[in-house]
């Protein structure tokens, strides 16, 4: 077949993370998946029946209420925001136009980044509007509300007043610096309230562009410092693991540049907080593809200062080659495999060999169960952000796309266009593409699959080391029996927290 190239653009990563995330949230924050099986056809209530009477136990999922969301640790009070409205809040305000801070204006925006902060930790601002309470006579009395505004309306006021109201660089890096300090001290906090003070990490910005200009602002590099706090931590939920995945996400991909001397210096250090928690194979599906797609974005491949280690790349390979894993994370890997820096002193045969594996294992599956899912998400979606694209592993997403410094564009033929190896496994997993783009929801041709088969076969790694130094990748680099099953979702409610 003639080569053919698949081109298509991008959407707005961060939104579109946050949708995919809306679709698994019930798993990632241990609800069950499922109802029960029991649920008998006469469960289901006539309209007008009783609403007050209880519901079938089969119609009720169970849900474990996280130990998280019963903390109630409030580090301000009503006097609290008062106290700082009357006594700071004018000195606040104009010490963010200060161009020289004084010793009374770093006071003020201490106490400032104080208030917005800790307000987080208040349970009314994460608590409904109370109802009207009934009295005995049955009229309504009324009830001190909660207020309008909730956590993510202080996310929001406060991201907005660091843009239009912090108007000196001297300000506005004061400002940020206690923010990320004041910040970290709520990681113990309510679930709510971390998951909100997390997200607001991922958005400050140190700087923005000029009115008119289509450019993102500059992320607040030092936020990762609080970020990988989270990652780190086994004690936190995967849940807001991810929304810190989300905050490095941006930090790598617009906010460490080559002009920084220490960028590499940081990218190298997340990348290593990121690696082990990628080895872990009892975390939820959804978690090892962010880590994956986060280590891609790094753009690191050795142990620092060690050229002879090639940890990252060996972590992202296993992740493919492990046929225990969720076909999201698998594919992931392969894609972050095709965004870090690859040199002709490592053996990327084996690598590629898995990939192509990995395409084979994906379309046996579609052939036994087509309508299970949309499978030729797994090779190619015109938006990459919403699905997991295997093609993307030797491609860019669009003429725009660049790695981690900006240096080249991704995919594995970008990074090693000359060599045979990655060459012939592209040639593999382009019909394998073409096949969901050109015949949706048909299956694979038997001659194609034979095809394949054919290839993993004679194809299979001599040497099943990416350095000699390296461990043999994959325990399995036969390829995998045409009734194999994909695994099971793992439960995230069975994971370390």
């Amino acid at each position: 077949m003639p080569a053919r190239t698949v081109r298509c653009g991008s959407l707005s990563h961060t939104a579109l993370l946050c949708a995919w995330w809306l679709v698994v949230a019930p798993l990632a924050l241990g609800q069950n998946d499922k109802p029960s099986p029991n649920i008998q056809p006469g469960d289901a209530r006539a309209e007008g029946e009783d609403k007050d009477k209880p519901l079938p136990a089969g119609q009720i999922q169970d849900r474990q209420i996280l130990p998280e969301m019963e903390i109630d640790n409030e580090l301000y009070s009503d006097g609290d925001e008062k106290e700082f409205i009357r006594k700071y809040k004018t000195a606040f305000d104009k010490a963010l136009q200060s161009p020289t801070l004084t010793d009374d204006e770093k006071k003020a925006i201490d106490a400032g980044a104080k208030y917005h902060i800790y307000r987080f930790t208040m349970k009314k601002y994460r608590e409904e509007e109370a109802p009207p309470a009934k009295g005995a006579d049955g009229s309504a009395k009324p009830v001190a509300a909660a207020p309008k505004e909730r956590l993510h309306d202080l996310r929001k006021r406060l991201v907005d007043l660091i843009k239009l109201s912090a108007k000196t660089p001297v300000a506005r890096e004061y400002l940020l610096k206690q923010i990320a300090e004041r910040s970290g001290e709520l990681l113990d906090n309510n679930y709510v309230a971390r998951q909100n003070i997390i997200l607001l990490l991922g958005q400050l910005s140190s700087s923005y562009p000029a009115a008119g200009k289509n450019l993102e602002p500059t992320p607040y590099d030092p936020a990762y410092v609080v970020l990988l706090k989270v990652i780190k931590d086994d004690k936190q939920h995967e849940g807001l693991k991810i929304d810190a995945l989300i905050g490095l996400l941006r930090i790598c991909r617009i906010g460490l540049q080559s002009s920084d001397p220490n960028s590499d210096r940081k990218r190298s250090e997340i990348a290593m907080a990121l690696m082990p928690e990628l080895a872990k194979k009892n975390s939820h599906w959804w978690y090892q593809a962010r880590l994956a797609e986060c280590l891609g974005a790094a753009g690191v491949t050795y142990e620092p200062a060690n050229k002879s280690n090639p940890i990252i790349l060996q972590t992202l390979a296993e992740v493919v080659a492990d046929d225990q894993r969720h076909f999201q994370a698998r594919v992931e890997a392969a894609k972050a495999i095709g965004r870090i820096p690859l040199d002709n002193t490592l053996n990327m045969t084996p690598v590629v060999y898995h990939i192509v594996n990995l395409g084979y294992q994906i379309i046996q599956a579609s052939n036994a169960n087509p309508k299970k899912e949309p499978w030729g998400n797994y090779f190619f979606t015109p938006q990459p952000q919403l699905g997991f694209s295997l093609y993307y592993a030797f491609r860019a997403e669009n003429g725009t796309a660049r790695v981690a410094g900006g240096k080249r564009k991704p995919g594995l033929l970008e990074a090693l266009p000359a060599t045979k190896e990655v060459n012939e496994a592209y040639q593999q997993v382009l019909p394998m593409t073409l096949h969901f783009i050109d015949n949706p929801g048909k299956p694979v041709p038997e001659p194609q699959l034979s095809g394949i088969d054919a290839w993993l076969k004679s194809h299979v790694p001599a040497n099943n080391r990416i350095m000699g130094s390296s461990p043999p990748l994959g325990s399995k680099p036969a390829p995998a029996p045409a009734n194999a099953a994909q695994p099971k979702d793992v439960s995230a409610a069975g994971s370390t927290r």
